[in-house]
């Protein structure tokens, strides 16, 4: 049932964002008068925690990422000081109710599997709205003064140092490449070097992003992307000659139908782990990658090489109708509106219709959360809101074989580590210090929260969730106190993932931009 419910909740979150929903919902919250930074940051943090109650966070992350971002261009903002308090709300939304995140029903196998009542779907929803209003308050008022400020104003080739690796080849009437297709000189892909565009010497309009079928001819202008070091080496092998003069500004790399944009790397893309060369991406999506932004900094020699992860955030070249393309898939997240979204209206009618009719049917009794939200799956692909190939591609089968590995490291944990022996004797201890008054249930449970806080920040939350649940069942029992404010600790702290970008998939996918 566990693995049922994880995979309906991500169908369900795929077919919320790609009906446009969740986007429709976000223009309305983020559309108005307001323009200072502080009612953005709040509706901002607001609004994704809302989200995130129903759907999975790091799709309402994917899905924000491009509306902050265009209006933070609009209204002159740093960028990251939106992006933070997305992800935070984000992470406090998956406390608001049990399907939020997979995390929540880790908790709940758990404790089925210790013989222990689940939590209902909005048992906790009381305390984790309060924590998403505490939060909000926190990041409008102190808080705000810790947001990172990025640069303001930079073009895109400036903020990804472009002119160091982009320089112009002046074709020589001798050279190999004449009359050859763009797509089939190899050694371009040999020298690690982009073609960006071609510059006839006719006067013709300049050809960014060439396309597989356009020729060189003599006397052309290339426009390329590489290393000084692969330019010389690819000189060497083919006659060309280097331009005194390079125009690399944004203006020089665009045109009416060519546009330079930010793509970020998402959490369950393809791309992850893979680099550019195996993962063929300009042959499949038509793009030029320009340059890579990692945690480490900005690369932009050997691009092809570069093992990518998730919040490697790409500056890609390419026609409209390409970067639309890639903007409607998985792989990469476009954070430039390249186009104006088209949704189906009666899909995203249809989401919130049934998702309104889940939720109320939630609080019937005697039917379980997996079969209502395996029904909802039945009825979007039923409804054809979903097809069945887009159903399985949105289920992050990663996360569901981690949780499956995740359970069978609990129960060892319970069986090796918290043994009859030795929680007996630590029974025996906590009930001695809580009887003798040297320590007392709020120090207990602060103890807890705290562990499970920075276990969080080093684990996933799934596998921090698995380790700290059967302990708060023991220390509870020991203490002779009731389990669920102790396991609330647990919920509350493996959502947490505060601290470093690698405690959760929200906090890795905001570090690019």
């Amino acid at each position: 049932m566990l693995f049922r419910s994880i995979a309906c909740m991500y169908v369900f979150g795929h077919a919320f964002t790609r009906s446009g929903a969740a986007e429709v919902l976000s223009r309305q919250v983020l559309r108005g008068r307001v323009t200072s930074e502080r009612g953005l940051v709040a509706r901002v943090t607001v609004l994704a925690g809302l989200l995130s109650s129903v759907l999975s966070n790091t799709g309402v992350v994917a899905t924000m990422i491009p509306i902050c971002n265009g209006l933070a261009r609009r209204k002159r903002l740093s960028i990251s000081r939106l992006l933070m308090p997305m992800a935070f709300g984000s992470l406090l939304g998956g406390l608001v109710t049990v399907l939020a995140t997979p995390t929540n029903l880790v908790i709940n196998q758990s404790l089925r599997d210790a013989g222990v009542a689940p939590f209902s779907l909005f048992e906790f929803s009381h305390l984790g709205l309060a924590l998403l209003a505490v939060g909000s308050l926190y990041l409008v008022g102190p808080g705000r003064a810790l947001l990172p400020r990025s640069p303001v104003g930079q073009s895109l080739s400036e903020r990804y140092q472009v002119p160091r690796f982009v320089t112009e080849i002046l074709v020589e009437p001798t050279s190999t490449l004449i009359n050859r297709a763009v797509a089939d000189i190899e050694v371009f892909a040999r020298h690690s070097v982009t073609v960006l565009g071609l510059v006839r010497a006719g006067g013709e309009s300049p050809l960014l992003a060439p396309g597989p079928y356009n020729r060189v001819r003599a006397d052309d202008t290339l426009i390329l992307q590489g290393s000084p070091e692969d330019i010389v080496a690819l000189s060497e092998e083919v006659p060309l000659r280097e331009r005194k003069y390079v125009d690399t500004s944004d203006a020089r790399l665009v045109s009416d139908d060519v546009r330079l944009v930010e793509a970020l790397v998402p959490a369950g893309s393809d791309l992850v782990g893979a680099t550019l060369a195996r993962a063929e991406f300009r042959t499949r999506t038509g793009l030029n990658v320009v340059a890579i932004s990692k945690s480490s900094g900005v690369q932009l020699q050997r691009l092809l090489e570069v093992e990518l992860e998730v919040g490697d955030t790409l500056l890609v070249q390419g026609h409209l109708r390409d970067l639309e393309r890639a903007r409607q898939g998985r792989e990469v997240l476009v954070l430039s509106e390249v186009g104006t979204p088209r949704f189906a209206r009666n899909g995203w009618i249809t989401i919130l219709t049934l998702l309104g009719v889940l939720l109320a049917a939630a609080l019937l009794p005697g039917l379980s959360l997996g079969a209502l939200a395996l029904a909802g799956v039945l009825v979007l692909v039923g409804l054809r809101v979903v097809r069945t190939d887009e159903a399985y591609r949105a289920i992050d089968w990663g996360v569901v074989f981690l949780v499956g590995g995740m359970l069978a490291l609990g129960r060892a944990f319970q069986m090796h580590v918290l043994d009859p022996e030795r929680t007996q004797n630590a029974s025996d201890l906590l009930a001695g210090l809580v009887a003798e008054g040297h320590t007392t249930p709020t120090i207990l449970l602060a103890g807890l929260l705290g562990a499970t806080v920075l276990l969080t920040q080093v684990l996933n939350n799934a596998s921090t969730a698995v380790i700290m649940t059967p302990i708060a069942l023991e220390v509870a029992g020991a203490a002779g106190l009731g389990a669920r404010s102790f396991l609330m600790a647990v919920v509350a702290g493996s959502s947490l993932g505060f601290l470093s970008p690698v405690a959760h998939q929200a906090n890795a996918m905001i570090l690019g931009p």
